[in-house]
């Protein structure tokens, strides 16, 4: 069985990272074969085979100073964001979610780092796609976004996380390279991704293979592709085993 689950994240990361034409900003780290089975091995040995560097741009061990505050510590707070600590996006609406009560209020605050922007919406639920009647974030900005629960009860709020908006010539590269992805349909969606797994943008890579499975609920490689994606951060690694388990 654990074989089994080598396997299939193995094929994730395939799906990912598979044929392009396109030159990734790093390259795509190859995935080891998976170890001979044995009685001392963890019981995920899958996780160390799908991690690959430049999804979190801020060290585990950062502070708050050297993250401008974004920093938190992983497992520590019951509510938990789900997104890397310091990450850059192409995406001026990025969606964002947290572990959570799934029906508790809470309020999702946005701010740039040099004050000038400010931004926040009450929501229920787990989650939330920035609003076309916010204003689209800033090619070229950084900005913190952080989630606070309205009732006490449900604890002290995690610190804030950092994103970096991708700005400047290669904003614009990357508007050329994603004009230039070839397919129509499923297939364009999924070079899509895959574009946006190999440069390491974890927010607009969750959103594209999000809405892939949205609307094909019954294709199991596309649980496996985000399983795969899911697998690069601690927070998010239980939605890679219930993505695994979805594909079965």
């Amino acid at each position: 069985m654990k074989a089994v689950v080598i396997a299939v994240v193995v094929a994730g990361c395939a799906a990912l990272s598979s044929a392009q034409s396109i030159t990734p900003a790093k390259p795509s780290a190859s995935v080891p074969p998976p170890p001979p089975s044995s009685q001392s091995q963890p019981a995920h040995p899958h996780r160390a085979l799908a991690k690959l560097d430049g999804f979190d741009l801020a060290p585990s061990k950062a502070t708050a100073n050297q993250i401008g505050g974004a920093s938190r510590g992983v497992g520590s707070q019951k509510l938990v964001l789900y997104a890397p600590h310091k990450a850059r996006i192409y995406t001026l609406r990025p969606a964002f979610s947290w572990k959570g009560e799934a029906n508790a209020q809470y309020k999702l605050h946005i701010q740039d780092l040099t004050g000038g922007f400010s931004w926040d919406r009450e929501v229920t639920g787990t989650s939330l796609a920035y609003p076309s009647d916010a204003p689209p974030l800033e090619p070229g900005a950084t900005y913190l976004w952080k989630v606070e629960p309205l009732s006490p009860l449900l604890g002290p709020p995690p610190p804030a996380v950092m994103i970096v908006v991708i700005g400047g010539p290669e904003r614009a590269q990357m508007d050329a390279d994603i004009s230039q992805i070839p397919g129509t349909g499923l297939d364009a969606d999924q070079g899509k991704a895959r574009y946006f797994f190999d440069h390491r943008l974890w927010y607009d890579a969750v959103m594209v293979s999000s809405d892939l499975i949205a609307r094909h609920p019954d294709r199991s490689d596309l649980y496996e592709m985000r399983a795969m994606l899911y697998y690069q951060l601690p927070e998010t690694e239980p939605l890679a085993d219930a993505d695994l388990a979805h594909s079965k």
